[in-house]
């Protein structure tokens, strides 16, 4: 899948086993060989690697919820969800389902890494260089039409009755296999360089179009896997830096999300809020789940102090000799 959950798997927002909130003698299975109860159960998840990786996704959701939240609006979330959804067409409850991920689970996993975005916006300092770079990078809002095709030889035949003089809207009803844009024949809504949702591969593809009506003359690899045909609706003009800078600044953190060499460095974000909010786990068995966040980066900084000071002991023994 193409970054399915945005890339943000690299450090928090894993899907996947749900931790139980009980601690009863509830019976879940029975054998010849004896039971297995609810508190059996809980016990041995929460000390598994997998349960103690859920349980710091939960304190950390629901820190950066409570704080960051306010920040991302239900229409974010669907905007992000439906441009995800028509890159997918037909495949995309069959991309779910071998993703184990349920419909409501991957527009929650949506909500998250948004944001988490928005945390790590907050709090990661954007240079005047890297604004200047990704203004230099950026396009500006793009309207277009797709079709995602069955396969690669759907979509040449696509172009080629495009090719061949028939209109648009005919060729999108015989060819697409997309439902979520079907009224508009494909037409999605507006979007520029920074947007996360929308294919890479459809990005390059609709920016390289000059003229309102040109289309894709070669079929659109996605990175997904899928094939598209886009026609150019609109193009807007580039607007100023200084307009563009909460935008770009999105942007930035985004791409520093992504990027697996700055792990430690986003956790040590991480952890810093997660101190900021007092977070102390109580149970023995989870005590040190929250390590990766709550003590990155805290280490190093006391040993530079302890080497800081020892430069300036033996400097002052120096001076005084």
């Amino acid at each position: 899948m193409r970054k399915f959950i945005w890339g943000l798997l690299v450090v928090v927002f894993v899907g996947g086993l749900v931790f139980l909130g009980f601690n009863s003698s509830k019976t879940l299975m029975t054998s010849k060989v004896g039971k297995i109860t609810e508190k059996q159960f809980y016990e041995d998840i929460k000390t598994s690697s997998a349960g103690q990786q859920e349980f710091a996704n939960m304190v950390i959701n629901k820190v950066l919820g409570a704080e960051y939240g306010d920040q991302v609006s239900d229409t974010d979330v669907q905007n992000a969800y439906d441009a995800q959804k028509a890159q997918y067409g037909s495949s995309f409850k069959t991309v779910l389902a071998s993703n184990n991920t349920t419909d409501a689970q991957f527009k929650k996993n949506i909500k998250n890494n948004l944001i988490i975005n928005a945390a790590i916006k907050a709090n990661y300092k954007v240079t005047d260089k890297q604004l200047k770079t990704a203004y230099t990078n950026y396009h500006s809002d793009t309207t277009i039409s797709m079709i995602t095709a069955k396969n690669e030889a759907k979509a040449k035949e696509a172009i080629a009755a495009l090719k061949n003089g028939d209109n648009w809207n005919t060729v999108y009803k015989k060819y697409s296999t997309d439902s979520t844009y079907k009224s508009l024949n494909g037409k999605m809504p507006a979007f520029n360089s920074t947007n996360t949702s929308i294919d890479s591969a459809v990005q390059t593809a609709a920016f390289k179009l000059d003229k309102v009506g040109d289309y894709s003359t070669e079929p659109v690899a996605g990175t997904s896997g899928s094939y598209y045909v886009i026609k150019l609706n609109k193009k807007t003009t580039k607007p100023s830096m200084s307009s563009l800078r909460s935008t770009l600044s999105t942007q930035i953190v985004t791409d520093f999300i992504n990027d697996s060499s700055n792990t430690s460095e986003i956790q040590a974000i991480v952890g810093k809020i997660l101190r900021k909010n007092n977070v102390s786990v109580k149970d023995s068995d989870l005590k040190t789940a929250l390590n990766t966040y709550l003590t990155v980066g805290i280490s190093s900084s006391s040993s530079s102090s302890s080497s800081s000071s020892s430069s300036s002991s033996s400097s002052s023994s120096s001076s005084s000799k």
